[in-house]
């Protein structure tokens, strides 16, 4: 898996990069309500701070929380059935059909039908076959 999660400190933005097969893989995941996905820690995250080496899905009960973990080490993803199965279904149609300069930003806003306000606002990138994620348009989520 090449997925990785690259976290700057000093902004507080997260980026999500991957390519199709990983985006399809995190969907099933989030669906499964409870799996941990190994992450591509070892390449150079600059710009960012740092990469983070795990991503863990859970299924509790409301709206979908996008957070880091306690030691800040995983990228979690929890909430409730039908929100992660929102998430999954974006993420599905995302590297279906988005292009390679393509990534979407997932982050709350007022009325936001499935994430909670408390969620951290997250980019999700496709990379192409160099492994390196190009943006270029967004795809609001």
């Amino acid at each position: 898996m090449d997925m990785q999660v690259l976290r700057s400190d000093a902004t507080a933005d997260t980026e999500l990069s991957g390519t199709r097969l990983d985006l399809l893989s995190l969907a099933r995941a989030l669906r499964s309500g409870r799996e941990t996905l190994p992450l591509n820690a070892a390449a150079d995250p600059f710009p960012y701070s740092r990469a983070l080496s795990t991503i863990e899905s859970t299924r509790t009960s409301g709206d979908l929380v996008i957070s880091l973990s306690t030691d800040s080490h995983a990228l979690t993803f929890s909430g409730g059935s039908e929100e992660l199965e929102s998430l999954a279904s974006t993420l599905i149609g995302f590297a279906e059909d988005g292009d390679d300069s393509a990534h979407l930003h997932v982050e709350y806003v007022p009325g936001h039908e499935y994430l909670s306000p408390n969620s951290e606002p997250l980019v999700i990138a496709l990379t192409g076959g160099e492994g390196g994620a190009r943006r270029r348009r967004s795809h609001p989520v």
